[in-house]
């Protein structure tokens, strides 16, 4: 009784704690230590939950989903083929939702209709999907909600400390990426200063023939990681709109070139930003940016 009060405290409408949880995958990422709190709930991965981890699996190696959910014994489940109420996509509160959040959703209506009032619960980090699934009746929780909730459960110790090993590499990842960021607008830097130098030391062919190279390095660098070159693009973009201001600056003075590169400056910025938060997207931080930039997210 004392823990059916509790989870009903924290939710406002529920009398009961349900048996089973569906794992969205902003939670699994910034929560993997779910998996080893289910004690006798049963926790439900969603096929494209899988597949979306699959995905971050094939990107960084440093990230063992598949073994980490298959070591938990967690039922991986494929969307219903139909349902008695199809959730509409064209439904004004469903233009936020993805392809996977529908199919999240799909998953919910169907245990719902299969189990009346012993509906499931979803556990994800997506405001917008929760507000979907409370529209429907179908209750949502946070990750940490989830692991207060279930903290009297048994806990797997291995699953535990293979779920810290996870949140550990993410951490480390993501220290690597800004330091890697920093380090290459240093760099940047140091060679726009020394520019003159450079193109007088390797000649002018050299410099046209460094100039392809250099492009296809940054091209590489991005695509291998997006996160530290978005910090990079960001500050660049800074420090061209702060050239036009420093050391010395009057605004009477201000003409079209000194505007066009402010505006260039302001242009690469947000650029940076667009990688910065493609780069977040399957870490811990994703879950923040999105609160951070996105409406209702």
């Amino acid at each position: 009784m004392i823990i059916k009060l509790t989870y009903s405290n924290m939710l406002g409408e529920r009398n009961y704690m349900p048996n089973r949880y569906i794992i969205d995958t902003s939670s699994l990422i910034q929560f993997p230590q779910i998996l080893a709190h289910s004690g006798n709930r049963k926790i439900v991965i969603p096929r494209v939950v899988n597949e979306e981890l699959s995905f971050q699996r094939r990107n960084s190696e440093k990230q063992p989903w598949a073994e980490l959910i298959t070591s938990a014994k967690v039922t991986v489940i494929a969307p219903p083929d139909t349902l008695k109420q199809e959730p509409v996509p064209s439904d004004k509160n469903a233009r936020r939702l993805s392809s996977g959040d529908f199919e999240i959703v799909r998953t919910a209506i169907m245990y719902t209709e299969q189990q009346g009032a012993e509906s499931p619960c979803v556990v994800t980090e997506d405001n917008a999907l929760k507000h979907f699934l409370k529209m429907r009746g179908i209750e949502s929780i946070s990750g940490s909600e989830f692991l207060k909730t279930n903290k009297r459960n048994v806990t797997n110790k291995v699953i535990h400390d293979a779920a810290k090993d996870v949140v550990s590499k993410q951490r480390k990842q993501l220290l690597v990426s800004f330091s890697f960021g920093v380090l290459s607008t240093i760099i940047g830097s140091l060679v726009y200063k020394y520019f003159d130098v450079l193109v007088t030391t390797i000649s002018v062919w050299g410099t046209i023939i460094c100039l392809p190279i250099i492009g296809v390095f940054l091209f590489r660098y991005r695509e291998r990681d997006r996160l530290s070159y978005g910090i990079f693009e960001f500050i660049v973009g800074f420090l061209i709109a702060c050239h036009v201001l420093f050391p010395s600056f009057d605004y009477s003075q201000l003409h079209l070139p000194e505007g066009i590169k402010i505006i260039g400056g302001l242009y690469v910025m947000v650029r940076g930003l667009d990688n910065i938060g493609k780069g977040v997207i399957g870490t811990r931080l994703e879950s923040r940016w999105r609160k951070l930039f996105y409406k209702n997210a």
